[in-house]
């Protein structure tokens, strides 16, 4: 089949057979038709972007810059009849110098068509050109029919022989604590720039003649490392950052770069500066007395300090208790202004007068902002107790920054002294005195019944078990005399010398193990008759106790001394004692663990894991298990405990899905305020997290995020 289409491409011949018949004679013959091909579209230039190329250089006119197109004529009989050559340069056919005014778009299409410039300070050229397809008059361009020349530009960029110069070159030294945990500093065009204006900001190359030697540069985007060159587009988007090596105690690190442009141009090498800080506690251990007052902890920030620099702190109570061994300032956050170096946090360590075992707690270093944290990031606290004034401890403060010290002891103040009292220190003021027949006891048991003799003359023994009992200490500050006595001891008051030995009262001195007896002797001089404007006001004033009865105070003593007696805490509130109240001593639990249903309890925060690490760590070295809940009250107290957060026990259903039970073996009685566990859990989250006080949540025993968690053995 003959289409239009390819009779207009070719001159084909045609032929038509036909039959001549008068109904006697036929005769055949033969139509031949003739076609000839017409070129009616007119050629088309599409494409005359003009070329752009250094003084002196040769570039090429390819396609993408210079086009011609016909759709009825072949590329070879396209030509570009040149009306004017170029001025400043010569236009190159196959490597040599175009003698002919012509050229086709088969030449273009083949990269033999190519403009040299002559080197001359001209930074324009051009040349124009009349297109043609050979058969008819005229061309298209941007869609009209142009018979006249147009033109092909050519640009000329003059050689660039200067080097980017340097704009700002600052030290950077603001710190930032990356996700990860590593410590870093941004280099960015607010510290590092150069400038050209023959060379875009992508072009201008910062070439690393020397690393840094302590840490190493990173591109944020790509996470790979930097040792050759970056840009300074680099600079502009905030890619580059340089990772802090935290083993390291430096605190500064240098970079040696040289900036160059594409064509070569080079500037004189540069050093770039990183500073930055370190933060840590001065010293690393502190033993100090119970009767020290106010403790105070150096902080000190080495290296970089022109910045303003942030650290938290926090307090792990180890054996010691907030509130009742020692208390702090609510600000958890040291702020170091520009210039500042050293900062102090105070701690009020809380002398109770009572004799007991020495008592630890630690403070944190932690979240820095703008430094780094140094190698003594925990400070451990001993609080010894006085036992009567004989307590040494081994790491006494400096003197000469803390006048009040002596060999790690703080003394009393003289009489008379003014100063403000400290929460915990040992203050004594001159006061009235109370009648002959009282005595005043502080933070002991009450001794009653005494006649109004003269005390001062009398002698403390004892009688009947046949062991003397002496003061630990004695204390005279010129008014008042103060006993120290410790242990228990029930005692009888006798004169010494007396001849009828009459019998006093009995003092029973019941006491806990570790506390202390203090006892108030009147000189002879200072005795005072009892009258209605005695210093004690009357007995039926209401108490005042300093602090609420909590669980950690439980079973401490206070007297108080508006009413003349002796109170308890018994973990919920204060309770009157007298000798005759006999008190039920419960086992007691170690150091840092807390006692309720018969179970010690301990929560462990600083070693947060799955599930299988917290049973793990709670068998292998706390010697018990995951925690058991066995009432409502029991969980109530637990939540306390935890701080309110959320924390693994030891409901499990590992062994069977469906069969919930206690890792201790104890009978599954209480579950979430139901009377029994969950009847089934989601495949592959067998463990317990209490996630809030009435809501527990089944989680993957063996992934996931880690949690704090509570260990507890039977006493």
């Amino acid at each position: 089949m003959v289409t239009q289409e390819s009779m207009l491409k070719a001159a084909l011949p045609l032929f038509a057979r036909f039959i001549i018949s008068n109904g006697l004679q036929t005769k055949h013959g033969v139509f031949e038709i003739t076609l000839e091909s017409v070129d009616r579209a007119l050629p088309v230039v599409t494409r005359n972007k003009g070329l752009r190329l250094a003084k002196g250089a040769m570039g090429l006119l390819t396609p993408d810059l210079l086009q011609l197109t016909d759709p009825d004529t072949p590329v070879g009989n396209l030509t570009f009849l040149l009306a004017q050559l170029p001025q400043h340069g010569q236009l190159h056919l196959r490597g040599t110098v175009l003698l002919q005014p012509s050229f086709t778009q088969h030449d273009v299409d083949g990269g033999n068509v190519a403009y040299q410039h002559s080197g001359g300070d001209s930074q324009t050229d051009h040349f124009t050109f009349v297109a043609t397809d050979k058969t008819n008059q005229g061309f298209v361009v941007d869609g009209r029919v142009w018979e006249e020349p147009v033109s092909f530009r050519i640009q000329v960029d003059q050689l660039d022989k200067t080097a980017p110069q340097i704009t700002y070159l600052h030290s950077p030294s603001q710190v930032g604590h990356l996700k990860n945990g590593c410590y870093g500093i941004y280099i960015t065009s607010r510290v590092l720039k150069a400038s050209d204006p023959d060379t875009e900001d992508d072009q201008i190359i910062f070439k690393i003649l020397r690393g840094p030697q302590h840490g190493h540069l990173e591109n944020t985007t790509t996470g790979e490392f930097i040792s050759e060159k970056f840009t300074q587009k680099d600079l502009n988007s905030k890619t580059i950052l340089y990772i802090i090596n935290p083993s390291l105690e430096v605190n500064s690190d240098t970079v040696e770069f040289q900036i160059m442009d594409p064509t070569g141009n080079a500037a004189t090498p540069q050093i770039l500066e990183l500073k930055w800080s370190h933060i840590e506690w001065s010293q690393a251990e502190y033993e100090v007395c119970e009767n020290v007052g106010m403790l105070p902890l150096e902080i000190i920030r080495r290296g970089h300090s022109m910045d303003s620099a942030f650290v938290g702190i926090k307090v792990n109570q180890v054996s010691a208790t907030v509130g009742k061994d020692f208390t702090m300032t609510p600000s958890k956050l040291i702020q170091f202004d520009p210039g500042m170096s050293t900062k102090m946090w105070n701690i009020a360590i809380t002398y109770d007068g009572l004799e007991e075992g020495d008592e630890v707690f630690e403070v944190i270093l932690n979240t820095p902002v703008n430094a780094v944290l140094g190698t003594k990031t925990k400070a451990a606290v001993k609080i010894l107790d006085s036992k009567g004034g004989q307590c040494h401890p081994s790491y006494p403060f400096n003197q000469s920054k803390h006048n009040s010290w002596e060999k790690g002891v703080w003394h009393p103040l003289p009489p008379g002294s003014s100063s403000s009292t400290i929460s915990g220190s040992l203050h004594l003021e001159r006061r009235p005195f109370p009648s002959p027949k009282q005595l005043a006891i502080t933070r002991g048991d009450t001794l009653r019944g005494f006649d109004s003799t003269d005390l001062s003359q009398r002698k403390l023994r004892t009688s009947g078990n046949g062991k003397a009992v002496h003061p630990s200490s004695v204390y005279r500050n010129g008014t008042d005399i103060i006993y120290n006595y410790h242990g228990m001891v029930s005692l009888k008051l006798e004169e010494d010398g007396s001849p009828t030995h009459k019998k006093r009262p009995k003092v029973p001195i019941i006491t806990q193990p570790q506390k202390i007896i203090k006892v108030a002797e009147l000189p002879r001089a200072d005795k005072v008759e009892s009258t209605t404007d005695s210093h004690f006001p009357r007995q039926d004033q209401l108490p005042s106790f300093p602090k609420n009865c909590t669980l950690e105070l439980k079973g401490l003593f206070h007297f108080e001394e508006n009413v003349q007696k002796l109170y308890q805490c018994n973990g919920i509130a204060w309770k009157a004692w007298s000798p005759q109240i006999k008190e039920l001593k419960d086992k007691s639990c170690p150091a840092g663990w807390h006692h309720h249903s018969g179970y010690c309890h301990i929560l462990i925060t600083e070693e947060k894991g799955t599930w299988n690490a917290a049973a793990r760590t709670c068998r292998e070295q706390h010697l018990g298990s995951l925690v058991t809940v066995f009432s409502r009250q029991h969980l109530q107290w637990l939540w306390d405990l935890s701080g309110r957060k959320p924390f693994w026990i030891g409901l499990n259903d590992q062994v069977r899905a469906g069969h919930w039970e206690w890792i201790g073996g104890e009978p599954v009685t209480f579950a979430n305020g139901r009377k029994g566990p969950p009847q089934r859990s989601r495949p592959g989250r067998n463990c317990v997290l209490v996630q809030r006080q009435g809501k527990w949540q089944t989680k993957d025993c063996r992934k996931g995020r880690p949690h704090n968690y509570v260990c507890s053995r039977k006493l």
